[in-house]
This record gives C-alpha cells, sequence and structure tokens, in this order.
C-alpha cells in the first residue's frame, strides 16, 4: 500500500495540487493524509486523487491554523496492511519543543507510523519503533525541500518511509 503524507499547504492550493501530482506518479495512492493547517485544501484535489485512485482513503486532522473546522479530528488512527498509524498537526502535542508526548500518544494507540506537521520542518526518524514523519510545509516549496512523505507498506506489513523532495 502506498500513502502519502502533506502538511501546511496554508491555502496553497496549486502548490498542494502540484505536490499531489509528484505523488500520483508511479503506484496508485491507496491513502492520502494532510496533517493540518490547510486541510480543506484536499477537498480542491480530491477529485483529482479518485479519478486515479477511485478507492482512496483521504484522513485530515485540523492544524492550529484550521479556523472553524471543528468537525475535523484532531487526531486520526488508520492501518495500512495491519500496520496502524495515526495522523495529527502536532500543535496540541507541542511538537515545536519536543516529541514526547506526540509518540507517547501514538505508542497507546499501538501506531508503528505517526505522521505530523506544525513545525515546517521535515523530518523522518526512528523512535522506540515508531517513525514519526513530518512532511514539511507544502506552502515552502523550494529548490530541495520536501514536498511530501510517502510510506510504502507491503502485504506482510513492511514499512519503507521517505521524504520526497520537489521535482522541477
Amino acid at each position: 500500500m502506498k500513502i502519502v503524507a502533506f502538511s501546511d499547504s496554508h491555502g496553497n492550493r496549486g502548490m498542494l495540487c502540484d505536490a499531489v501530482e509528484m505523488a500520483m506518479r508511479g503506484a496508485p495512492i491507496d491513502i492520502c493524509v494532510h496533517c493540518g493547517d490547510g486541510a480543506r485544501d484536499m477537498d480542491y484535489v480530491e477529485p483529482m486523487l479518485r479519478e486515479k485512485s477511485p478507492e482512496v482513503r483521504i484522513y485530515k486532522v485540523r492544524g492550529n491554523w484550521d479556523v472553524g473546522a471543528f468537525d475535523l479530528p484532531v487526531m486520526e488512527l488508520f492501518e495500512a496492511n495491519g500496520v496502524r498509524m495515526v495522523a495529527a498537526h502536532g500543535h496540541t502535542f507541542q511538537v515545536k519543543s519536543e516529541y514526547s508526548s506526540y509518540l507517547s500518544a501514538a505508542e497507546a494507540k499501538g501506531a508503528k507510523v505517526a505522521f505530523f506537521g506544525h513545525t515546517h520542518h521535515p523530518l523522518l526518524e526512528m523512535v522506540y519503533g515508531v517513525y514519526l514523519i513530518n512532511p514539511g510545509a507544502i506552502c515552502q516549496r523550494l529548490a530541495g525541500n520536501v514536498a511530501y512523505a510517502q510510506v510504502l507498506v507491503d502485504k506482510d506489513g513492511k514499512i519503507r518511509a521517505d521524504l520526497m523532495k520537489w521535482l522541477f
């Protein structure tokens, strides 16, 4: 299964569209996650995603910038080939100063992958058996910056995670 995660688009729907188009190259997307601060921007790219992958599961979480989006959860829990994953923006877990609170919440849910945003700094790190993954910020499109995170989970639950850079 192919899981892609975006974050912090902050209304830059064109940039999010470009990143989604990049992510759709190759294998179809099974799960698409937006880690907040522009979560509603996913509504703009959803038709494009569903055209290529009609069964794609889309998860959006509320960030501190997502004013009035109280219908969106602060944290989502989902699975891919038996591997539990969580997504949160991270502001409620103080990820700008430490990761331990978010890591503890992910572990409590049995997650092996924990996506988050908020810091605008990409991160891919294995901590106590959990992949902490921040796809960076869509709104900071510069040569060499990360556009999105990609996680591949094979049928046996083996995980391969990467941060994918903008293609120019």
